[in-house]
């Protein structure tokens, strides 16, 4: 008979859950991703306004799922994000408001879209990506659109 809509219900359960916190001035929980690894399965978080008030770089939580304790330890990113060669300018480029899995690797990467570097006196907005492995471990960072500055003869 047309017109008829299957539909399947489904309840969360709420009693046993976790509920993981930290600073809502640094946007904590904006970007969530599920993580697994020998350690056991993880919670990422991303607070891309670490650092705030005086600057927004950025950071990515680790959560434990497994253990009896909710508490989340800073990963420490916003430092090892970097590109080699250029003027970078990290201040507010607000790491961790991306985070995706990465297959290749069983990691995750997480992106600051704010990040820029400077040629001159121009500023380039082309933000930044840090792929991280599955034990948490920094492996690199890449900025598909940066550009060498070139040398200005005067």
């Amino acid at each position: 008979m047309p017109g008829i809509l299957n539909c399947l219900a489904y309840n969360v359960g709420l009693p046993g859950a976790k509920i993981f916190s930290g600073p809502s001035s640094e946007q904590f929980g904006y970007s969530v991703q599920q993580l697994t690894n020998p350690q056991g399965n993880w919670l990422l978080v991303g607070s891309p306004w670490s650092g705030f008030p005086e600057n927004r770089m950025g950071d990515v939580y680790k959560c434990p799922v497994d253990l009896p304790t909710a508490t989340c330890e800073k990963l420490n990113l916003q430092n090892s994000a970097s590109i080699s060669n250029v003027t970078e300018i990290k201040t507010n480029m607000s790491l961790g408001l991306t985070l995706t899995r990465n297959p290749g690797t069983g990691g995750f990467l997480t992106c600051g879209p704010l990040w820029a570097h400077q040629c001159g006196n121009q500023y380039y907005a082309t933000g930044i990506c840090s792929d991280v492995s599955p034990d948490f471990q920094f492996l690199t960072s890449f900025s598909p659109a940066v550009q060498a500055c070139p040398s200005l003869v005067d």
